[in-house]
C-alpha cells in the first residue's frame, strides 16, 4: 500500500511540474508576442500576479508538507 502511494505521489508531481513548465512556456511566448507590437499602456493589477515559479514552490511545499505530515520524508 505503501509503494502505490508513493507512485501516485510521484505521478502527481510529474503531472504538476508538466503543468507548470507549460504555464511557463505560454507566459514567455506571450511576454515575446506582446513586446513585438507597439507599447499599448500597462494593466492596473498585473504587478502581483503569481509566476511560475512561485506556483511551482507553492505545489513543492504542500508536497514536502504531506510528506512529513504521513511520515514518508524524515522516517516514522
Amino acid at each position: 500500500m505503501g509503494r502505490l502511494l508513493i507512485i501516485l505521489i510521484a505521478i502527481a508531481a510529474i503531472v504538476a511540474f508538466a503543468v507548470i513548465l507549460h504555464a511557463l512556456w505560454t507566459s514567455i511566448v506571450e511576454a515575446g508576442r506582446q513586446r513585438l507590437h507597439p507599447a499599448r499602456g500597462e494593466i492596473k493589477g498585473q504587478d502581483m500576479a503569481p509566476s511560475g515559479i512561485q506556483k511551482a514552490a507553492y505545489i513543492a511545499l504542500i508536497v514536502v508538507l504531506f510528506g512529513a505530515a504521513s511520515g514518508i520524508l524524515g522516517g516514522l
